[in-house]
């Protein structure tokens, strides 16, 4: 009965002492210090130039398969890869034309397909830095609602802007949410 008791007391003060805010604290930061020592190390070691071999995986198709190497691209490929069949060599395929990247399609892109669906319905349009919507508060050639514009510039409304200073809110805007302010128009300006 004595060392029962005992293992209760130890458990209800490791209770107790796991509650505490300090202990807490104190196994949070020590966590912290540990992954944080663990993450450095990773770091460190992977700027160096080690020059070790490969890893190698055990190809899943059977044990008579050779392992499959993984190499990064800073490690040197210090083993040869197996010889392939005379046959495999005759049936080799001809090497696929590699066309060109897609353009990217940052804000200098998309600034002039919105700007032109939002002025006048088309991606291709001019931009009006004058419009103003009918139906709500959304006016320059970006068509930024009053509360969005929020008094940029000390004006009230986006086309009692400058062009330039629409431009800077435009690409303002896009750096903070991407396209999202345009959704309503998306249809027009992701068309091509």
């Amino acid at each position: 009965m004595g060392r029962k008791a005992r293992f209760v007391h130890a458990c209800g003060a490791g209770a107790w002492l796991s509650a505490s805010p300090r202990v807490q604290t104190l196994v949070a930061a020590h966590v912290a210090v540990v992954l944080g020592a663990g993450l450095l190390a990773v770091g460190v070691h992977q700027r160096r130039d080690v020059r070790s071999e490969p890893l190698a995986l055990a190809a899943a198709t059977g044990p008579g398969s050779p392992p499959v190497e993984l190499a990064s691209a800073s490690a040197p490929r210090l083993t040869k890869a197996p010889a392939r069949p005379a046959a495999a060599k005759q049936r080799a395929k001809p090497a696929r034309r590699r066309s060109a990247p897609p353009p990217p399609r940052g804000w200098a892109y998309w600034s002039a397909r919105i700007r032109g669906c939002e002025s006048h319905g088309r991606p291709d349009a001019p931009a009006d830095y004058q419009a103003q919507n009918p139906q709500s508060s959304a006016s320059g050639a970006y068509q930024i609602t009053d509360t969005t514009w929020a008094g940029r510039y000390g004006v009230s409304h986006a086309s009692d802007a400058t062009p330039e200073q629409q431009e800077a809110a435009a690409a303002d805007l896009y750096r903070r949410h991407g396209k999202a302010d345009w959704m309503a128009s998306a249809p027009c300006w992701r068309s091509e």
